[in-house]
């Protein structure tokens, strides 16, 4: 029996102008699902995200998240889900330079847990990602590459129940793509669902299904 979907949008259609990014869209994402988003540069992926997570409003169509609408709700309860619910992995990493990397975690802070089960979670999200005992480090420092799995880590320490990747390994060398993959897979084993906009084979072999937004028809590639 399929678990009930954590995320789920329907008829979703976006216009720019007189231009349709993409149209008639329907995705659905249950517990531990990962979904990639594909098409070419301009096509709309990156505001896909954004209108799945609640930062843009699609032209047409509806998107529930653990059953609410998301665009239908207060401004409030969106900051809510995106503070509880959903997670973000930006392509420009979205780190402060100038803080320690545990400084960069810290700010999810996930309801209900203290400021030492916090930092328990972000040394542990560090080893993950490659980046143990690290935390006192000034990110600017680190490598493009080491702030994108920052990134990552992230998401790991904030334990959302549906992340939305933009590119997470573009231009990453093999051992930090590994490492983001690593942190991905660990969110789907924790039973969060992942929708990464991505032309990485090994990210798009990761996935289960795919949405190619040339077709604007979402194709199952499993059994």
């Amino acid at each position: 029996m399929k678990e009930e979907a954590v995320l789920l949008a329907d008829g979703l259609g976006h216009d720019i102008s007189s231009r349709t990014l993409w149209n008639e869209l329907t995705i659905t994402a249950e517990p531990s699902a990962a979904i990639a988003v594909r098409g070419v540069s301009g096509q709309g992926k990156t505001t896909l995200l954004r209108c799945l997570g609640g930062l843009e409003r699609p032209t047409r169509g509806s998107v529930h998240v653990l059953g609410t609408d998301v665009h239908a709700t207060g401004k409030h309860h969106q900051r809510r889900l995106r503070r509880d619910v959903i997670g973000f992995v930006t392509q420009d990493h979205a780190v402060v330079p100038e803080w320690s990397v545990q400084q960069n975690l810290r700010v999810v802070h996930p309801r209900g847990i203290t400021r030492q089960e916090l930092d328990l979670r972000i040394a542990a999200a560090l080893e993950v990602i490659g980046l143990g005992g690290q935390q006192r480090t000034r990110a600017g420092l680190l490598s493009g590459g080491e702030q994108q799995r920052v990134a990552v880590a992230r998401v790991l320490v904030q334990q959302p129940r549906v992340v939305l990747a933009d590119e997470p390994t573009a231009s990453l060398d093999e051992v930090s793509a590994d490492r983001v993959r690593d942190g991905l897979d660990l969110i789907r084993h924790c039973g969060g669902a992942v929708v990464v906009a991505t032309h990485d084979p090994e990210l798009l072999a990761w996935c289960e299904t795919e949405v190619d937004l040339s077709g604007t028809r979402p194709s199952n590639r499993c059994s």
